[in-house]
């Protein structure tokens, strides 16, 4: 079903108000979970609503945090996050480092005692809109094994490149995760009672399954690439948990579990490419790029290539026309979610 933007939008505002949240805040986060539906990352929308509630209401989510810089030189900072929404936190830390590279060509900011953040491509599209490049990183809880291994030891950590293009077209945008897929989509797929392709994930012992809740109850994510994905994850953890001072790899409790606050932490990257040239060499470089894959030669039945982050930008502009689609699960998620706080359900 698609819902109109205004109505989920005051919803969950609503619902982040209702447990303490200021609405400033409120608003940041809502707008990442809306910008993930209508490019179509269900696993970063408003599935996720009633989890961050949750944590918010076991003080996990600590809606009074005091964000501030531990560390700082001309272009780097290390960000206490104070265990705040994630979205709150990441944003803050993103527009630091596009502060420092208005000034210095690069920002480079480094946050602790963060929380689950959403979508990494709205952090690196904030720079693209400077006319910077954008790099945002996130650690997350061990959700994968060693190649060979049969125990959760790194997370799936997110990890996005965006980067100003022109020619009247959306920057380019990458937003991966560096296992075959995010956690969230096995989520999205339990909650429909879906199975899953091969290769998404494996169950306790470590064979594939196609049972999403084999691989949510007691198994593992596989990586992307196989040892490649597993050597990223890896190396991500070292620019994020590991040097700014937080938790990393199995230190980190899962999000799901309700037992502890988590402490997630980023790697905010800025760089100004005006540093490198005049925009106009940058532009016309970038369209020169852009246009050896728009007009590469297609194979057999294949109509048009795409950019990174261009079949999610088409899909945002068509579902803000038809409305923000919402899967009935989800709905019917949002509806008890309405219910236990006693906020208005107007849909």
């Amino acid at each position: 079903m698609n819902i109109a933007e205004e109505k989920i939008s005051e919803f969950s505002i609503d619902c982040f108000k209702k447990v303490g949240m200021k609405e400033v805040d409120a608003k940041i986060i809502t707008e990442t979970m809306l910008v993930a539906d209508y490019r179509g990352i269900h696993s970063h929308g408003f599935i996720r609503l009633p989890i961050y509630i949750e944590r918010i209401k076991k003080g996990f989510i600590n809606v009074n945090a005091v964000i501030k810089s531990v560390k700082e030189s001309t272009s780097l900072t290390l960000m206490d996050g104070d265990y705040g929404a994630g979205q709150v936190v990441a944003k803050s830390a993103m527009l630091n480092s596009i502060k420092k590279a208005k000034e210095y060509g690069l920002g480079l900011t480094i946050v602790k005692n963060g929380n689950h953040f959403g979508i990494a491509g709205y952090y690196s599209h904030l720079a693209t809109k400077e006319n910077m490049i954008g790099l945002a990183i996130s650690n997350a809880e061990a959700l994968m094994p060693a190649v060979g291994g049969a125990e959760k030891v790194i997370g799936n950590n997110p990890v996005s490149i965006a980067a100003p293009n022109h020619n009247k077209r959306n920057p380019l945008v990458l937003d991966m995760a560096l296992s075959n897929v995010a956690l969230g989509k096995i989520l999205v797929a339990e909650k429909k009672g879906d199975t899953i392709p091969n290769g998404w994930g494996v169950d306790e012992n470590g064979q594939t399954t196609n049972n999403p809740s084999e691989v949510v109850n007691g198994g593992f994510l596989s990586p992307v690439g196989g040892p490649k994905g597993f050597g990223l994850a890896l190396l991500t953890e070292v620019l994020t948990g590991v040097i700014s001072g937080g938790d990393f790899s199995k230190t980190i409790p899962t999000m799901y579990g309700l037992e502890e606050k988590q402490s997630i932490s980023y790697f905010m990257l800025a760089l100004d490419t005006s540093f490198f040239m005049e925009k106009e060499d940058y532009e016309q470089r970038m369209n020169m790029l852009s246009s050896f894959v728009k007009d590469s030669k297609k194979a057999p039945g294949v109509e048009e290539t795409f950019l990174p982050g261009e079949l999610e930008f088409k899909r945002e502009k068509e579902n803000e026309i038809k409305g923000v689609p919402i899967d009935e699960n989800v709905f019917e998620e949002l509806r008890k979610l309405a219910e236990s706080l006693e906020v208005e359900f107007k849909f």
